[in-house]
């Protein structure tokens, strides 16, 4: 009876995981990177270091970020930001001009500047306005976030951020949000029962998402104590921002 019980357990797991992961190859993926190849709608691309092919078709929604005077085309050496469905088809596509490749870390200067200084400083011709080169070169970049990102912070649709668009999207950005309060400050603000360390939750409100939390409180918790102190959440924000 017993092993009847165990079999049935497994059947009803390998069953549910199978289902599981029958819908994630349904539901397709989200490719970024930079595009090595283009051979008619056949697309050849490097993601995660390993190259992909997928296809454009008639209805694949492509969307040039930020191109202004550039011609709209795909071309090796291009970002991009790609849903593939399971068969390998793009159905919607973002292609933005080529972006530097290096992770991008803010200057201890950039920590204590403010929208505007910021905007002026990473407007490389002087235009006034921010196109998503200037934007992911100096403020923020990720080939898989910035491009969906970028455009919908571009209110007015014009392809580059006035500073009236740029100043609410540094909000969302967390290196430019974290470095406005003092860690102290941050401690206190998100120690909702004031006991003098953050539980996980509470952290969960300094990150303001749920993304990777695990592994942010495990970097954080440096002494595996399952709370953070001031000086732990100091330390990790040193590593976030440094």
């Amino acid at each position: 009876m017993k092993t009847n019980l165990t079999l049935s357990l497994v059947v009803v797991c390998l069953t549910f995981a199978s289902s599981e992961i029958a819908a994630q190859k349904k539901k397709g993926e989200t490719l970024h990177g930079v595009i090595e190849s283009v051979d008619g709608n056949k697309i050849t691309v490097t993601y995660r270091r390993k190259s992909r092919t997928f296809t454009l078709h008639d209805k694949t929604s492509i969307n040039y970020v930020s191109f202004l005077k550039a011609k709209e085309e795909i071309k090796p050496g291009f970002f991009f930001r790609a849903g593939v469905d399971s068969k390998g088809q793009c159905n919607q596509l973002w292609v933005t001009l080529p972006i530097p490749k290096e992770n991008l870390k803010p200057s201890a200067k950039m920590l204590t500047m403010t929208p505007a200084e910021l905007h002026k400083m990473a407007d490389s011709n002087g235009d006034g306005e921010l196109s998503y080169v200037e934007y992911a070169t100096a403020i923020y970049r990720s080939p898989k976030h910035g491009p969906v990102g970028f455009g919908k912070a571009d209110k007015d649709k014009s392809g580059t951020l006035n500073l009236k668009e740029f100043a609410p999207k540094l909000e969302g950005i967390k290196w430019y949000r974290i470095s406005r309060k003092t860690p102290a400050e941050w401690h206190a603000e998100v120690d909702a029962n004031s006991d003098g360390v953050l539980s996980k939750q509470e952290f969960v409100t300094f990150l303001g998402s749920t993304a990777h939390l695990d592994t942010f409180f495990k970097r954080a918790d440096r002494d595996r104590s399952g709370d953070l102190s001031v000086a732990d959440l100091a330390s990790f924000i040193d590593s976030i921002l440094r």
